[in-house]
């Protein structure tokens, strides 16, 4: 069985602002969708260090 990563709701509504901003309206494709996991990801990543 393939190992699911379920994000937290907090988590899909950072990528969908993502895609928003992006100019993508609806769900996208699932190669926008996996890039804006990465970039929110990515974002949260920086945001966390800049507070320490």
């Amino acid at each position: 069985m393939a190992n699911i990563i379920i994000p937290k709701q907090e988590h899909r509504d950072h990528a969908a602002a993502v895609l928003r901003s992006f100019g993508v309206h609806g769900r996208g494709t699932p190669e926008q969708r996996e890039a804006a996991e990465i970039i929110a990801a990515r974002t949260r990543e920086v945001y966390k260090e800049g507070k320490r």
